[in-house]
């Protein structure tokens, strides 16, 4: 019997473990030739069948996660939408302080270009 073939009977006879029909013996004369092996395998299966009991989680941690899980990045998020907030609004005034000065820049480039042509003209 190859290597796959054991594994899949190992799964299968842990999948029948699970749901209480395991009967050991058929899967032992499935492979004679592999007895020790398989018998060692199968038994193994039972003790962590056996070690390993359905538990639930105490009432504290399921809050405390539903909590970690919903509430904060809730938080979090609205956290993130005030700074964010107010990072458009200093954003806006940063740009509203910009065109200002680029306004009284342009102003007194024309009114400066006006006075040369005044000059010009009279001149």
């Amino acid at each position: 019997m190859t290597d796959k073939a054991v594994i899949e009977m190992l799964a299968a006879y842990t999948d029948s473990l699970n749901r209480g029909e395991a009967d050991r013996q058929i899967y032992l004369r499935q492979a004679p030739d592999q007895y020790e092996e398989l018998e060692s395998l199968l038994s193994l299966a039972e003790q962590i069948k056996q070690a390993l009991v359905p538990v639930q989680p105490s009432p504290a941690f399921v809050k405390n996660l539903i909590q970690r899980l919903v509430v904060a990045p809730n938080e979090r998020v609205a956290r993130l939408a005030r700074g964010h907030r107010r990072g458009v609004v200093i954003g806006a005034a940063a740009v509203g302080s910009a065109l200002s000065v680029i306004g009284i820049i342009a102003y007194l480039v024309r009114s400066r270009a006006q006075m040369k042509a005044r000059v010009a003209s009279i001149g």
